[in-house]
């Protein structure tokens, strides 16, 4: 008995034995079945009597039933006497039993007698009744009443849709349970009959029915499409067509859509990729669409027969699969042959294989000579395998998981990719399946391939060993094939897969059948024949390789030899002789090499090339090594200039070892390296001359640098000792004296000249900072220092600086906030502010010299900002192109995480204006508008090519636009970033505003970045109010002083009646500006001690308060070049004592010089100073440093303590 259609009576449990042997005898087709306890379980056939046996399909009708039986109970557990499927079988629940009988009518199945056709092709039985009509019996003989009462008319009401007609199945249950009142067609009861007698029409037909009803394509569907849809019931009954396959409704619309229009459409084997059961799945249908008319002839809804024909149309194509893989492993008659016409037949399925790899399994034997190869093979029989890589289908070569080979050993069982799992059907012999859900499919294998498996990702793969069928199951190859993501994995794919494999291993099997019925023979009278043949072949061979080697090595531009293990030649090369400089002769070969190295290699290499040759000799490995020959070496050039020098030789050589492992001869090659060894010491000589000449450039630079800013420095405070002296009389106000008196204008024309001193010296420390700034650019060393501030308290403060030449020119200054800076409700931002500082002055200052002698005088800053890159379009300007990008050596971190802002700043003055010709050349590099600017206004031409630098290194650019003799405007812009604070009122040292400018101001640097020095005063010395000439005044929303408060630090204070005097140490060698420096710090209020080189310091500091003395001391201004004691190594001194106890508390240093460059200001700090201000630079704007500086470290040491 078939197992799939239940047990024998003696496998059945007791209780069913009794009603087994009933069903035995029992002439209707009937069986049992065990109810599953869950849904998700499958029907147990436990019992099928004999005339359930004898049907024309027991299995597919037990598939019906089963399938049928799991439908329905999931609607009605009680399932006596119940319709199942459209068929009616009369069922009766016990227990955990089904029992399933064949009710009368169901004449395909229980109606098998013999038939013949009458005249009108009608099928007749035996007894005459034709096909359809079949009669009651009773004691084998037909009766008519039976008959008459069998088919008489129904008298009952079977318009199940009404509301009190009774249900005739669980199907009509379910119809009549959905929800139809949410639905567009309303209320079961609402129906036109119309619809009713549609519905009921396509409920009670056997075949799959679908109904779409309406304007809103209401959808509905029979018993028998349940199957057909899957998971989709029952959600999708009543929904819109759209909805319920919304996955294939671009293919499903324009058929529906033909029926909507009263034309009638038959479609075979069309494509539906549809989601039933939980993927989206392949699937092919026959459809015959039919136009469902109204009473007034219009169309209101369609109605499709339907087919699934997946099995079909998969199946065919599967078959011609196999077919094309018959035919191309025909013509293979080797196994790579094999291998080739299997990957190419897989190539062409495309749906059913996306991918494809193929391993060939091959002997892992050693690469040996030829008498350990047969050593080995007489020690074992069975040689290690590997695989091979033979190609791929879908996959490059190249793919990370496309191994190219494997070794296949019984002891290891992991590797990368797919390689363990190969291993394991390797060892197992049997297929892997391979899935994304296990994660034993890789994911760059899951990966769709374009055009191939309709290009999804794909979720398994299985892993096939191919097998000999004639050694014993060896396995041949190893084959690995995606499956397609949008087919089932079930029975037909898996025996398609199979059928492959078995065609493929038969194949195998008869190109590796044994040849010894035609093979034996036809050695034993061929051996003698052949082995003559081949010694003359051989010996032929010999001679023609031997020939052709000849001419390869007369005709070699590389020197080859052989040696003997004592050195002596036994061959070398005409070219060999030549680089050695050694007659063309065959004396060479008959002495010893060893005696002839001392005249042939340089002296000073030879003692390393007899060590080598030791190393070859003993340790038995080949060597290369680079050595000088005593021969000169002589080349000409290019240009026909000769060139000279040592000669350098490449020498690689390898030993042949005996089998008793000695060393039998040694040969190599030499090759004449004597120009590349030229060439790079040409080439060091320039990096060394050219890293020489950087260096001097930067010596004299830094030289320069420093030998301008002392003086200047002396300049600056000069000047403004005589503008603060005589400002001290109060302006129009003479001075008399015992022994001078000058009058109040003498006294104006002083001062005035004093101040043109200190504008000059400003001018000129600008050129020397443009030039600093020029050779940082130039050596890629200018660094971005992104810091939170407000940008138009930058712009203010260009403006406040420059604020008396404004005023002494007469010039209308103003700065304008533009609303887009509003709108964005831009506040703190995080950018390098000395860097855009120098951009603004550098505008500024040319404005300012351009405007002073227009006969309108006006500059106007314009500030904006916006969230993409300005086009200038607002300013009415083109951007200079960048030229190539600079990228700020700035850690990421510094710029914080918030959102990008670009600021965009404009400078218009009413100057002379610039020409077309003008503006080309204004960005170069030492250029100005013409040769006049020059001598008109001076100027070095370098502010606005360091300005454009300087933009572009922070992510912006520059442009100007002008019309001759009307006015000017440059506008630029940067990349910043909002600044996001990371949390409110965040104790912090007192902060440091952060101005600098190396083109306007001297600048102190300190561990925490740079800050221009606060220019609380004027060049009076005395309060500045804010110039009228300023439109718009920014209020930042926190400053120094409310911060400081907070934190109960004191604000140094600029009225000299309410802060305590000051105790400096100035430190410096140069006697003048000791001077200058001691008398403005005394008119500043400071108690000033001085020292002439770093170990006076140190001995002044040992009487200071700092050692448990009298002598008070607040702060230390240390130059760093002096005799004696430098400023580095004092303060090295001074911080070691700290850390020794031997000074009390931390000294306040700040390094004085005349040294800008980074590098220079990066060692001082490192070296211990507290801060580093550069020359020159004027008192009052110093002061304010010292001042905070000693506040900060008094604070630090209240909260330490």
């Amino acid at each position: 008995m078939d197992e799939r259609l239940g047990s024998s009576l003696l496998d059945l449990p007791l209780e069913l034995r009794a009603l087994a042997d009933f069903l035995s005898v029992d002439n209707s087709p009937t069986t049992i079945l065990r109810v599953p306890a869950h849904e998700s379980e499958q029907c147990e056939t436990v019992y099928c009597n004999e005339a359930f046996q004898t049907l024309p399909s027991p299995e597919k009708e037990l598939e019906d039933l089963q399938g049928a039986l799991k439908r329905t109970l999931a609607l009605d557990r009680d399932l006596h006497n119940r319709h199942l499927s459209g068929a009616r079988w009369q069922t009766r629940v016990s227990k955990n039993y089904c029992i399933a009988t064949a009710v009368v009518g169901r004449a395909h199945i229980i109606d098998q007698r013999p038939f013949e056709l009458n005249a009108q092709g009608v099928k007749v039985h035996s007894n005459g009744y034709s096909n359809g009509d079949v009669p009651s019996k009773q004691n084998g003989h037909v009766n008519g009443d039976a008959l008459d009462s069998e088919y008489e008319p129904s008298k009952r009401c079977l318009d199940w849709t009404r509301s009190d007609t009774p249900s005739v199945s669980p199907w009509t249950d379910f119809v009549r349970s959905v929800d139809w009142a949410s639905t567009a067609v309303g209320p079961m009861d609402s129906w036109p009959m119309q619809l009713r007698q549609y519905v009921m029409a396509i409920m009670v037909n056997p075949n799959p029915r679908i109904l779409v009803w309406g304007d809103h394509w209401v959808f509905f569907y029979n018993e028998a499409c349940v199957q057909l849809f899957g998971k989709k019931h029952p959600e999708c009954m009543g929904q819109h067509t759209s909805v319920a396959f919304s996955e294939a409704w671009p293919e499903i619309e324009p058929l529906i859509g033909t029926a909507y229009r009263g034309e009638t459409l038959k479609v075979e084997r069309a494509l539906m990729s549809i989601e039933r059961n939980g993927f989206l799945e392949e699937t092919y249908w026959d459809f015959t669409l039919l136009p469902v008319l109204s009473l007034d002839g219009h169309a209101m809804g369609a109605l499709d027969e339907i087919t699934e024909v997946t099995t079909s149309v998969t199946g065919e194509r599967r078959r011609n699969a196999v077919s094309s893989l018959t035919e191309y492993i025909e013509t293979a008659s080797t196994l790579p042959q094999l291998w080739s016409a299997v990957l190419e037949s897989l190539g062409s399925s495309s749906v059913d294989i996306p991918f494809a790899m193929l391993y060939a399994v091959v002997d892992d034997v050693p690469e040996t000579n030829e008498t350990e190869s047969i050593s080995t093979e007489s020690q074992s029989n069975a040689p290690h395998k590997k695989t091979v890589l033979a190609g791929t289908v879908g996959l490059g070569s190249d793919h990370q998981d496309a191994v190219e080979t494997f070794a296949l050993l019984e002891h290891i069982e992991t590797g990368p990719g797919l390689v363990s799992s190969c291993l394991q059907a390797w060892k197992g012999g049997r297929p892997i399946m391979v899935s994304t859900e296990d994660g034993t499919l890789p994911e760059s294998l899951a990966t769709g391939v374009p055009g191939r498996g309709f290009g999804d990702s794909l979720r398994k793969a299985i892993i096939s060993p191919i097998k000999s069928t004639t050694t014993g199951g060896e396995v041949l190859a190893i084959l690995v094939t995606g499956l397609c993501p949008r087919a089932p994995i079930n029975a037909e794919y898996k025996l398609y897969l199979q059928i492959t494999i078995e065609f493929i291993e038969k194949a195998a099997a008869l190109i590796s059948l044994p040849e010894e019925y035609r093979r034996t023979q036809k050695i034993s009278d061929d051996i003698n024949n052949a082995l003559a043949q081949q010694l003359k072949l051989t010996t032929l061979k010999a001679e023609r390789s031997e020939a052709k080697f000849s001419r390869l090595a007369a005709t070699s531009p590389t020197g080859m030899f052989l040696l003997d293990s004592e050195g002596r030649a036994l061959y070398v090369n005409d070219t060999y002789l030549d680089m050695l400089g050694l007659p063309p002769d065959d004396s060479v070969v008959k002495r010893p090499e060893g005696s002839a190295w001392k005249e042939q290699v340089h002296e000073e290499d030879l003692d390393r090339f007899i060590e080598t040759w030791d190393v070859l000799k003993e340790q038995k490995v080949p060597i290369t090594i680079e050595y000088r020959s005593k021969k000169p070496w002589k080349s000409t050039d290019k240009s026909g200039q000769e060139m000279s020098g040592e000669s350098w030789l490449l020498a690689t050589a390898f030993p042949e070892i005996e089998a008793d492992g000695s060393v039998s001869t040694i040969q190599g090659w030499l090759t004449d390296i004597s120009h590349r060894k030229f060439s790079e010491q040409l080439l060091s000589q320039r990096l060394e001359d050219a890293l020489e000449n950087k260096r001097q450039t930067e010596n004299f630079i830094d030289m320069t640098s420093h030998e301008l800013r002392n003086p200047l420095s002396a300049i600056l405070q000069s000047a403004d000792s005589i503008v603060s002296t005589l400002d001290a009389a109060g302006p129009g106000s003479s001075l008399r004296d015992e022994e001078i008196s000058l009058s109040a204008r003498t006294v104006e024309e002083i001062v005035d000249a004093a101040q043109t001193i200190i504008l000059c010296a400003q001018h000129q420390k600008r050129i020397v900072d443009d030039i600093l700034t020029l050779s940082k650019l130039d050596a890629s060393l200018l660094v971005i220092s992104p810091e939170k501030v407000q940008p138009p308290m930058l712009v203010t403060k260009a403006l406040k600086m420059y604020e008396a030449e404004i005023a002494r020119a007469g010039i209308d200054a103003q700065l304008c906030i533009e609303p887009s800076y509003e709108e964005l409700g831009v506040d703190w931002v995080i950018l390098d502010p000395s860097r855009l500082l120098q951009v603004v002055i550098n505008l500024l200052t040319n404005s300012i010299k351009f405007t002073q002698y227009s006969t309108e005088r006006r500059i106007k800053v314009c500030l904006g900002a916006s969230y993409q890159a300005p086009s200038g379009k607002h300013h009415g300007i083109s951007f200079v192109p960048v030229r190539h990008a600079r990228h700020a050596r700035t850690p990421a971190i510094e710029w914080g995480e918030g959102e990008d802002i670009y600021l965009q700043i404009a400078v218009y003055d009413t100057g002379r204006g610039l020409s077309e010709d003008e503006m080309k050349v204004l960005f170069q590099r030492f250029s100005q508008a013409s040769p006049k600017t020059y001598k008109q206004y001076g100027g070095s031409g370098l502010g606005l090519f360091i300005s454009r630098e300087l933009c572009e290194l922070q992510g912006g650019q520059i442009g100007v636009a002008s019309e001759k003799g009307k006015r000017t405007v440059f506008t630029f812009y940067v990349k910043a970033k909002r600044w996001i604070p990371d949390s409110p009122r965040m104790a912090r040292r007192p902060p440091v505003t952060r101005f600098a400018s190396t083109s306007a101001s001297p600048v102190a640097f300190s561990r925490r970045g740079s800050a221009v020095l606060q220019n609380v005063s004027n060049q009076m010395g005395h309060e500045t109010k804010e110039s009228e000439a300023i439109c718009e005044v920014f209020e930042p929303q926190s400053d120094q002083s409310s911060t400081a408060q907070q934190l109960k630090v004191p604000t140094p204070t600029t009225n000299g009646a309410h802060k305590t005097e000051m105790h400096v140490l100035i430190v410096e060698d140069n006697l003048v500006n000791q001077k200058v420096m001691s008398q403005q710090l005394r008119r500043a209020g400071c108690v000033v001690h001085v020292a002439n080189h770093g170990g006076e310091c140190l001995d002044f500091l040992e009487k200071s308060t700092f050692c448990s003395s009298d002598t008070m001391l607040h702060v230390i201004l240390l130059d760093l070049e002096m005799p004696t004691m430098d400023g580095l190594t004092c303060v090295k001194h001074i911080r070691e004592r700290q850390l020794s106890g031997k000074i009390t508390g931390h000294v306040p240093v700040i390094a004085v010089t005349a040294n800008a460059r980074n590098e220079q200001i990066s060692i001082a700090i490192d070296a211990g100073m507290d801060q580093v201000v550069t020359k020159p630079f004027r008192i009052p704007e110093l002061v304010p440093q010292m001042e905070a500086l000693v506040a900060e470290v008094a604070w630090a040491k209240q909260n330490l303590t």
